[in-house]
């Protein structure tokens, strides 16, 4: 397993587990409700979890997460709640990815922001080859997610350790040697980058999208993600989290990535959709410390150039 050491710029402070601590909007004791039927059938066909034992199986595995960071999605447990199958780019970036015609190795994906690596065992179960795929993060969950799915003598993704912002702008760490996540620099046919985003600020979401497009191997490269964003397009100080964000809408999702485009030489065509929690299969009444006007923004980004 390759990993990165990185410091610690990007991440909020809320982030920082203080484990005994569960008073936070964003905790939830009981996370069954997300244990949905794909997740169910999931960890009883792929990790031979019998389903009166998945619940059990569930918390304490939030528990172990919990100790690492304290997420929002971590304490709610919308993690269990499947996403990249979801999508309708979904087919295609299955297809691209188990094709080996003509000698081909299929393509490659990167999941940054990958937490317990939960698209990816989703993608390993429907037949994806493990070997292509990639998880990034700022801190490891990965253990934890051998621990949720049971599968480390099967499942053969890459793990790097990886802070986006902490990189330079041309990728380079200055330390002269090239890192792994920089040997990931246009290799990716399909990126995956979920509540990564929405996180920072509209100028460190410009130097963190940036870092993304590089990592696209070329025309026809897929970013596909989902984040929070908004009914209106605006900065906000989300006060349960003490942080500013940028919140999105798809139109001005479309405008960062090309922003991105012109800083990049890069062309992209953006698709976003703003749905409900309710849509996203989350329970409203866990976001009530969401600013209003807040919803999910779904999005699949073409690299056209």
């Amino acid at each position: 397993m390759s990993s990165e050491k990185t410091s610690t710029f990007s991440e909020p402070s809320y982030a920082k587990s203080d484990k005994a601590k569960t008073d936070y909007p964003w905790y939830s004791p009981n996370i069954d409700k997300y244990l949905v039927p794909e997740t169910q059938k999931l960890l009883e066909a792929y990790s031979n979890i019998p389903r009166d034992k998945q619940s059990e199986h569930v918390h304490e595995i939030r528990d172990q997460a919990w100790a690492i960071r304290s997420y929002p999605c971590t304490g709610l447990g919308v993690w269990l709640v499947p996403f990249i199958s979801t999508l309708p780019a979904y087919p295609t970036i299955l297809k691209r990815l188990k094709d080996t015609a003509n000698g081909g190795s299929g393509a490659r994906l990167i999941d940054i922001g990958c937490f317990l690596g939960s698209d990816l065992r989703r993608l390993a179960f429907d037949g994806a080859p493990t070997e292509n795929l990639y998880g990034v993060d700022i801190v490891s969950h990965w253990d934890v997610g051998f621990a949720l799915y049971r599968d480390q003598d099967k499942f053969k993704a890459h793990f790097i350790e990886a802070d986006l912002l902490s990189i330079g702008e041309d990728n380079n760490a200055g330390s002269g040697e090239t890192t792994p996540f920089q040997a990931l620099r246009a290799t990716a046919d399909i990126v995956s980058i979920s509540a990564v985003l929405h996180q920072w600020d509209w100028d460190d979401q410009i130097k963190a999208t940036k870092k993304v497009a590089a990592l696209t191997k070329g025309p026809d490269a897929l970013v596909v993600g989902h984040q929070i964003g908004n009914v209106e397009a605006k900065q906000v100080w989300n006060k349960a989290l003490q942080v500013h964000h940028w919140r999105h809408t798809p139109e001005s999702f479309a405008k960062l990535w090309d922003q991105v485009g012109a800083e990049t030489g890069t062309v992209w065509k953006t698709e976003g959709k703003l749905l409900s929690f309710e849509e996203m299969g989350w329970d409203p009444e866990d976001n009530r410390w969401m600013e209003p006007g807040d919803k999910a923004l779904n999005f699949v980004v073409t690299r056209l150039k």
